[in-house]
């Protein structure tokens, strides 16, 4: 999904951020393609922009002026980013946009943003799917018993073991998500002898172009990279290729983990989640292992996440 804003940062309780301007997502990318900032690569990143993040969310979804927010963030290390996400993230915030309409017209917003808690990541897709009543998302647990959950992210995929209760056992990051298996393609790409390669002068390939043809895929039917009639080329066998052998290793990495500790063969159902694990492929690849894919895997985080939110606080206005 394709998601792109410019904010402007007018007043509010982050005084360091007044005056200032930012875009975020595909926003970013057009505006400044060689030297744009990747979250997904710095925890430390996540946990200073966070504010950002949440303001851009609120942007795009076009949220109502003076809209209360409460919400529940995740971390892949709360013991160490959550004061630091609490600071950063609440008080007043007042910002510009532009509406995502055919009018274009700049409007002002005013946030107050509430921090309920901060989760260690991926935790709102386990309570998500124990405890919101989805039929589709759900999966039965007793307490006693315990599932492994794969959250294929961005820059990870992170292992974990919980139980009935929603308890978190232990967890594996295992470093290399996504943005691997489009690295492996770019490198691909850059050693191909395709006409169009003499119309680059480096011949190295943009991975957020390999990204957005591997997320049109579902549209086009095929993977192209890049719009250009000079330089656009398809890319169906590399990432064929590519996908095979990324998967191959992310299982071998699991397994090493699950195997090891002597859970996979405690676990009563294995499933899967997060941004990457919608990856063209990946449910049949899933599949040969007996690996649930959750549906809308890239919300269920989220969704869990606002779950615990009106869980922790009743059912005041949240995002």
């Amino acid at each position: 999904m394709q998601v792109k804003c410019g904010i402007a940062y007018v007043e509010g309780s982050r005084q360091d951020l007044a005056d200032s301007q930012y875009y975020w997502g595909t926003a970013a990318i057009n505006k400044d393609p060689k030297n744009y900032l990747k979250l997904h690569e710095d925890t430390k990143a996540k946990a200073v922009y966070a504010l950002e993040s949440i303001l851009a969310d609120l942007a795009v979804l076009d949220i109502p002026d003076n809209t209360e927010v409460i919400v529940t963030t995740s971390s892949h290390n709360p013991e160490k980013w959550a004061q630091d996400i609490r600071r950063n993230i609440s008080g007043a915030h007042t910002i510009e946009h532009l509406r995502a309409d055919a009018s274009r017209s700049r409007v002002q917003k005013t946030y107050k943003i509430t921090l309920n808690d901060v989760k260690p990541e991926g935790y709102g897709s386990i309570a998500y799917c124990l405890f919101a009543g989805d039929e589709k998302a759900s999966i039965e647990l007793d307490e006693s018993e315990i599932a492994i959950g794969l959250d294929f992210g961005t820059s990870t995929v992170i292992a974990t073991v919980f139980d009935g209760t929603g308890s978190i056992i232990e967890r594996s990051v295992i470093e290399g998500g996504s943005g691997q298996l489009y690295q492996n393609i770019a490198d691909e790409l850059d050693k191909s002898n395709l006409a169009s390669n003499r119309m680059m002068r480096d011949t190295q390939h943009d991975i957020s172009l390999i990204r957005k043809g591997v997320e049109n895929f579902q549209d086009r039917g095929k993977f192209i990279y890049g719009v250009s009639a000079l330089a656009s080329k398809p890319f169906e066998e590399e990432y064929q290729q590519c996908f095979s052998q990324w998967f191959d290793l992310k299982i071998e990495q699991i397994a090493n983990f699950a195997s090891g500790q002597g859970y996979t063969d405690r676990a009563k159902c294995f499933v899967a989640w997060g941004g990457a694990a919608q990856l063209p492929g990946m449910a049949e690849a899933l599949a040969e292992f007996n690996v649930l894919l959750l549906p809308n895997p890239q919300f269920i985080n989220a969704n869990g996440l606002k779950l615990l939110t009106q869980v922790s606080v009743g059912e005041a206005t949240n995002v």
